[in-house]
Parts: structure tokens; sequence; C-alpha cells
């Protein structure tokens, strides 16, 4: 195969599922020797983590929006203004996002670019009408789509009549404790993020309505108080959380329902935000067991991490969850509001060594399962089917 000119796009620099989708793509298909060139909207303080990938920052607007549909328009502005003048040619145009996506629409109509494709990793229920049209307009108008999961690949093809190609998502296996080369002791973890002596409870991907936080606030109430009753104390690690969306309202509510709860900021959670890169494999490490109740999701990449960091996992019961997880084996897997069950999935894996260790060697194996160079590779023969005409268009343009 000879070696390709590929560009990825996408909307940001931080640390959200496709932007970390869009690093390991780029960072893998360079190994397997290709020239990669990345481009997000972002500032001069750059990506979350280093990237040593060539990459352009497009200048994001810092404007106070008066609502998301400023917001969205002005986002999409400033991606086409700036390919628009740009004067490198690619083989391929890879979108990770509706932002990304909609600018490339934009240049495509320009005739910049003959053809560009767009990874789907969800589709979402917004509320804003700015988004829906590019969410929209990012599934139906692209020449090619991909999808990460055989749900979302059976969503598009039943309610858009699409034909995506699904690529799984992937998980950096040589990042983390349990399936790197390198060790290293809870212990010496936990004292990272003042967990030492205490059972820890962690959850990635911040306060919001999609991730189910309230459900998970309910369910650690709920164990600590078991685990109180016997002089034992348990802490939540809550990290993550960076996002384009407004999402007070709901971090309101999960605050008052937290004072109610008598669960105490600082002392039985703590909010980390983005914790540095440098740093994400000890917090897996210094968890015992991970939650991941979300209402939705495009695949659930921090459950494969946390698998691959060698701890237990709780998470819904839902599509495409269930692809790779499967109850009893690699995991336990609940109703996603039901946090009795989720409370009580917390307690059975802190009390119960046998399952404990069940769940890990199965979460292991899982996600070994998934390493970048194989989802890179399957990337690397779809485009090349796309540059030698051997693979349909998603939708055929008229």
């Amino acid at each position: 195969m000879r070696q390709l000119d590929i560009a990825l796009f996408t909307y940001s620099t931080k640390p959200r599922g496709g932007v970390v989708h869009t690093l390991n793509l780029a960072e893998k298909l360079r190994e397997l020797g290709q020239k990669v060139h990345i481009y997000a909207l972002g500032t001069e303080n750059g990506f979350f983590r280093k990237v040593d990938i060539p990459h352009t920052l497009v200048p994001c607007p810092k404007n106070e929006f008066g609502c998301m549909d400023e917001k969205i328009h002005a986002y999409i502005r400033a991606y086409v203004n700036y390919l628009s003048n740009l004067d490198e040619r690619y083989d391929i145009y890879h979108a990770e996002d509706c932002i990304s996506a909609n600018a490339l629409l934009d240049i495509r109509q320009k005739g910049r670019i003959e053809f560009f494709l767009r990874t789907v990793h969800h589709v979402d229920d917004f509320r804003s009408e700015s988004l829906l049209e590019c969410q929209m307009k990012s599934i139906m108008k692209p020449d090619y789509l991909l999808v990460v999961s055989n749900y979302w690949e059976k969503q598009l093809a039943e309610k858009y009549s699409l034909r995506p190609r699904r690529v799984t998502n992937g998980v950096e296996l040589s990042k983390f404790y349990g399936t790197g080369t390198q060790t290293k002791s809870p212990k010496a973890s936990k004292l990272e993020f003042s967990a030492d002596g205490c059972k820890t409870v962690l959850t990635i991907g911040g306060i919001e309505p999609r991730k189910n936080t309230l459900s998970t606030l309910r369910a650690f109430a709920r164990a600590r108080e078991h685990f109180a009753a016997k002089n034992e104390r348990v802490i939540w690690l809550l990290g993550g959380g960076e996002t384009l969306f407004d999402y007070r309202d709901y971090r309101r509510e999960f605050f008052s329902e937290a004072e109610k709860l008598e669960i105490k900021t600082g002392k039985d959670i703590f909010i980390l935000g983005r914790v540095p890169e440098e740093l994400i494999a000890d917090l897996y490490n210094a968890a015992d067991v991970f939650i991941f109740p979300s209402l939705t999701e495009g695949w659930g990449l921090v459950v494969l991490e946390a698998m691959a960091s060698g701890v237990p996992v709780i998470a819904s019961n839902i599509e495409p969850l269930t692809e790779f997880m499967e109850n009893g084996k690699n995991s336990l897997l609940v109703s996603p509001m039901d946090y009795e069950a989720i409370a009580n999935g917390i307690i059975e894996i802190l009390e119960h060594a046998e399952l404990r260790k069940k769940l890990i060697g199965g979460g292991t194996e899982t996600a070994r399962q998934y390493g970048w160079e194989s989802v890179a590779l399957e990337h690397l023969n779809i485009y090349s089917d796309i540059l030698n005409r051997d693979v349909l268009r998603t939708v055929e343009r008229t």
C-alpha cells in the first residue's frame, strides 16, 4: 500500500471521546507508515496531552455567546474560513464530529475537495436547532460514513437508509497498568488522589445528563451508608467533564441532591475535572470499582480503559455497551436508572474477592481484543478501498 496523506479533523483539543479517538488513530496510522495531519478547533494551549503528530489549531472564537445556536454557527464559520484558504492537499479528509464535518461539507461544495469521510460516534438528542441541523448534515451529507458499533450501524441504516462501515473503538493497552508492561500498586496510586485507606469508586465523564451522574450519586450514597455502618470509608473520584455544552441546570440539581444526601464535596466526592494525562493510569489504578451508567453511548471508551487497567466495571445494560460487555463475566450490567442495583453492584464487588477477581480477569481479556493497531489498520484498508473506488458511497450525491 502506498503512503497516504491523511487529514483528520476534530472540534476540540479537550479529552472528549472523539478527540481521544482522533489522536490515537493519527498516531497508529503514522506507525503504519502514513503521513497524518490533525486539524482541531483550539487555542494556543494545545491538546490535553502531548501530540507529536503534525497538527494545526484552528483559532476558536472566544466570544461570550448568548446561546448555543450562536456558538455552533461561529465554530463552523471559523473552521470553514480557515479551511477555505488551506493550500495543503490530502488523499483523505476524515472528520470525527459534526462541526468539522459541516466545515468539510462547505469546502466540498466549493469544489476544494472531492470527498470526505465522517465517523459517527453516536447520535444526540439535541435541543438546539443549530446543533440538530449540524448533526443531520454531518450524517446525511458525507460521502462515506464510519461508525464505531453495530448498534449505530443499525440505527443509521434503519432510520436514514445509510450504508455506514463499522470500525470499533480502541484502547491504548500499553498505557494502563493492567495490560501494559509497567506495574504500580493500587496503594501507591491512591496516594496520588488522597484515597489511601479508602474504598474508591471512580467515574469519568463529568456531571452530565447523558452520563447519568445523578444515578451514580444516589448509588454512591447508598453504598457509603452500607460501609459506614461497618466503619469503612468509601469515596468517589469524579473525573472529566470538559464539554461544549451548558449543563448548569443539571449540575445545580446534582449538588442540591448531594446536600440532601449529606454527601460532601472534598470529603466524600472529589470532583477532579480534567486529570493530567500523566496521571490517568494512576487514576484508574486507584479505583476499586468503575461506574458507567450512561443513558446513551457511542462505544464507551473509558470502560475499555478501566478494563485495561484491571478495574472491575459496573455499567448500563444498553447497546452498544453490550457488544463487548457480558454481565457476570467481564462486568456487572444494570439498568442505568436503577441506582439500587448500581449500589448493590458496588457492595458486591467491594465485598466479594472472587467476583472481583473474575471481573478483572474478564475485563483485561476483553480490552486486549481492542488494541489500537488493528483498529488503525482497518481504517487504512477502508481509505484504500475508497481511493480505489472499491467501496460504495454512503449516500449517492445527486
